[in-house]
């Protein structure tokens, strides 16, 4: 009873509260990362998918600049995946991979607000479907970074293992 007593009040077994904390956090970014791609290739529209091209004076047509938007996003929902796969190879560097993921969850945002921006028409699908969902995306996903980051700064201060798997 007194060793279940010290599990809760974070005495001598303690610490397994804080390493099921650690354990999930890759998955989590993996879940992200993976949901990201996933997610704006399916489900966050861009004008390409409907069938809107522009065309070049030599009568070719090619994309519009929110389907690059749209891939840049992917690329980085993909680096978000790859952080967490190596949170469990190298549990050692969990903090500053949760801080890159954060730095990355921005770059979510700002891809299609200002480095790759979508077309100035409100009407437009990536307008309504692909921007917002890129927001909410990536402030998830910046907001789990800083947490991960926070929360694995204070095991350091405690003194926890920091493992991973």
């Amino acid at each position: 009873m007194t060793r279940e007593i010290a599990a809760i009040s974070g005495g001598e077994g303690g610490d397994r509260v804080s390493k099921l904390t650690r354990d999930w956090r890759p998955l989590l970014f993996i879940v992200l990362g993976a949901g990201a791609v996933l997610v704006s290739h399916f489900f966050l529209h861009t004008c390409t998918d409907h069938g809107h091209f522009m065309e070049t004076a030599a009568g070719t047509l090619v994309p519009m600049r929110c389907h690059w938007s749209e891939r840049a996003f992917q690329g980085v929902g993909a680096l978000v995946a790859f952080a967490g796969l190596a949170m469990y190879v190298f549990p050692d560097a969990a903090r500053g991979l949760s801080f890159a993921v954060a730095g990355a969850g921005l770059l979510m945002i700002l891809i299609p607000m200002w480095l790759v921006p979508t077309c100035d028409m409100p009407g437009m699908v990536c307008n309504l479907s692909f921007k917002p969902g890129a927001y909410l995306t990536g402030g998830i996903t910046a907001l789990s970074g800083l947490v991960g980051t926070l929360r694995l700064r204070r095991l350091d201060v405690m003194g926890g293992e920091r493992s991973a798997v």
